[in-house]
């Protein structure tokens, strides 16, 4: 006999965020009338990396160009106004979308909007980290009415597409901090080699890693139990729990096409950092068992084996990569991390 592996197929649940951000007037923008000519004129020595007018252009301009790429889907149109990991989710979408149901690609292609109206933008001064946020509520056909985003939009100088990119997104609630803005109105935004308190803002990509890893022996301590961080511990705890006995489980580390995080100061000196981190969830056949045999089934799995195995329904090994994008609240100790909320889009397989 095979193995029955439907629980294969439920290798990570998707979890949206919570947070939310409050954005004032002055020349790092907001869509609030009387914006200075500072924030309209980026030859002022008060500009920044971006006028307010070119950062609303940017984002009716990637909503736009999102829905057309979407309604094909066409993975080199959102390379128009994608980068980074989010357009490597973005394609590997594209690339399973002929195995998902009927239903499941029309509801993709019902467009949505990111209006300017009520949006934040954060722009930092000119000569600084080329990268502007948009804190920007999110409509359209069964979206909800309070849905809002935070996009990280990077230049992008490689002539292909347009200049500014988005290259992560996360969900928002109701609890993130204030935004920073100095007496011009401009954000002040993080790499990934800034710190905050005791914490380098790359380490967040290493940190959630371990959870997948080890259940978070190194980054439990440093993590408040949010439920992202709980999500991610039970995927662990689950790696190798199969009902019949007959498959083994483990998740080893991963890649995303970016392997960055993009971050913004708040008021408490604390910060607001979006970041990517991969995972691959590794499962075979055992063979000591009595009823157990040396393949699995994984006919359940179609973006798996119609997209990437050539249609086999069986393996004796099977490697599903991850690409997690992850929004988490450092407080300015750097210490108890607050994962507000994920998503995951499985990339790559391999049996």
């Amino acid at each position: 006999m095979v193995v029955s592996s439907a629980a294969l197929a439920v290798a990570l649940t998707a979890c949206s965020g919570s947070g939310s951000t409050s954005g004032g007037g002055g020349r790092g923008g907001s869509d609030s009338t009387g914006e200075s000519a500072a924030a309209e004129d980026e030859s002022s020595t008060s500009a920044g990396v971006i006028s307010l007018t070119a950062a609303r252009g940017v984002l009716l301009h990637y909503a736009k160009v999102n829905n057309e790429a979407n309604a094909v889907p066409d993975p080199k149109k959102i390379a128009q106004v994608e980068g980074g990991a989010l357009l490597q989710q973005s394609q590997a979408t594209f690339t399973q979308f002929s195995a998902w149901s009927e239903k499941e690609q029309n509801s993709y292609k019902v467009p949505f909007y990111y209006p300017v109206e009520g949006a934040h933008f954060y722009i930092p001064r000119k000569g600084a980290q080329s990268v502007f946020w948009v804190d920007t509520r999110v409509t359209g056909k069964n979206i909800g009415k309070d849905r809002r985003r935070l996009i990280a939009f990077k230049r992008d100088k490689s002539g292909q597409g347009a200049a500014w990119k988005a290259v992560a997104v996360g969900e928002l609630g109701k609890k993130t901090p204030e935004i920073q803005r100095d007496g011009d109105g401009f954000a002040s935004v993080l790499g990934a080699s800034d710190r905050v308190g005791n914490t380098e803002l790359d380490d967040l990509r290493g940190l959630s890693q371990d959870f997948y890893l080890t259940g978070g022996k190194k980054a439990g301590s440093r993590f408040t139990d949010t439920s992202a961080v709980k999500d991610w511990k039970r995927d662990y705890a689950k790696r190798a729990d199969f009902p019949d006995g007959c498959v083994n489980g483990t998740y080893n580390p991963g890649r995303t096409a970016a392997e960055t995080v993009y971050g913004l100061r708040t008021t408490d000196g604390g910060a607001v950092a979006l970041y990517d981190f991969g995972v691959d969830y590794v499962n075979w056949a055992k063979t000591d068992g009595l009823q157990c045999e040396a393949v699995m089934r994984i006919d359940n799995m179609p973006a798996v084996t119609d997209i990437y195995l050539d249609g086999r329904t069986t393996s004796t090994r099977l490697t599903r990569s991850d690409s997690l994008m992850a929004m988490a609240v450092v407080p300015p100790s750097g210490k108890r991390v607050r994962v507000t909320g994920y998503s995951f889009q499985l990339i790559n397989a391999k049996g």
